[in-house]
């Protein structure tokens, strides 16, 4: 269940600080009863940042089995040739 702090709690700090610290999760932080904004620790935003960087590597890995199945796929001497006269290497 995730923890929800009134964002009058942020008044003290270090206590606000040791609550997203030692969170399992990301801490909701609600104004009016109404989420206001996100905390969460430093490792569980690395955790979610490796998580998309993960997403987006299969989903490239997916369209190039894709295109591979569908044969559309180019010699590594094309590729460089034409990639030294796009970028002038």
């Amino acid at each position: 269940m995730p923890i929800c702090v009134p964002i009058k709690d942020l008044k003290d700090t270090s206590k606000f600080t040791n609550t997203v610290l030692s969170a399992t999760e990301p801490v909701v932080v609600t104004k009016n009863g109404k989420e206001s904004f996100i905390a969460m620790s430093p490792a569980q935003y690395e955790g979610l940042r490796l998580e998309a960087a993960r997403s987006r590597l299969y989903q490239i890995l997916d369209d190039r089995e894709a295109q591979i199945a569908a044969e559309n796929v180019h010699e590594a001497e094309q590729t460089a040739d034409y990639l030294k006269a796009r970028y002038g290497l």
